[in-house]
């Protein structure tokens, strides 16, 4: 991993940047693979470089190039990636040409996705929304769909659906997932019944969207099935 200095953001984190074996990271059909909470793809658990190998090399997958980005701390974390702008930005505005300086990647929006688990599903979908003239697909796994600003209404608490809603369609692709069991409690809705939601708002504004539901709770190994699953939704041969 690298380090990486961001001045939007106003601080410093790991990136690391995986290149399969045969990889051409400049091709122009080069998937490229941007993923939150990094290094939680990179252990034991969730070993993404594997899959990523495994899913190229038979070919299922076109070639692909994965970012694992960190978060500074567990605080920065909870700052940055529920739907901030500013986390967005540094994506589009820093990232992609950080990694186009150092390996010559010029993406293309349709071939570009961010993904993520838990309020990284939630970052995706809001940057892509954001920028669609970077990200062109967006990959949740158990999205924090729940969430909504301190200020927010408490009769409208699913402010990424009420995004979708409200805005015109822009040229993204989604792959959605959750897990039977991250239902809500005491009244609350929970990643499920969001998730579901958001689908159903995307559906309704015309967004190409495959969702899936797992016979899971919040849980890294669904996670890497399903980060597998939504790649070969969204890129699959």
């Amino acid at each position: 991993a690298e380090r990486f200095a961001s001045r939007i953001l106003g601080n410093t984190r790991d990136v690391a940047v995986y290149v399969p074996p045969g990889v051409d990271p400049a091709g122009k059909d080069t998937v490229l693979l941007l993923l939150f909470d990094g290094p939680d793809y990179l252990d034991s658990r969730a070993p993404v470089p594997t899959m990523l190998d495994r899913l190229t090399g038979d070919g299922r997958l076109p070639p692909t190039v994965a970012v694992f980005i960190a978060n500074p701390t567990a605080e920065a974390r909870e700052r940055e990636l529920p739907a901030n702008p500013a986390f967005a930005a540094m994506l589009a505005d820093e990232i992609l040409p950080w990694l186009s300086d150092r390996m010559g990647i010029r993406p293309r929006p349709d071939r570009t996705v961010v993904a993520g688990s838990s309020y990284g599903g939630l970052a995706a979908v809001s940057a892509a929304l954001t920028h669609p003239d970077r990200f062109g697909n967006a990959l949740s796994m158990s999205g924090s769909f729940w969430w909504h600003p301190a200020e927010a209404p408490p009769d409208r608490p699913e402010h990424m659906a009420g995004v979708v809603a409200s805005r015109d369609r822009r040229p993204v692709r989604f792959f959605l997932s959750a897990g039977l069991f991250e239902t809500g409690s005491d009244g609350e809705i929970g990643i499920l019944e969001s998730s579901r939601h958001l689908r159903d708002v995307l559906e309704a504004k015309g967004y190409e969207v495959t969702y899936r539901d797992y016979a899971a709770g919040h849980d890294r190994f669904a996670w890497r099935g399903a980060l597998g699953d939504g790649l070969l939704a969204l890129f699959g041969r």
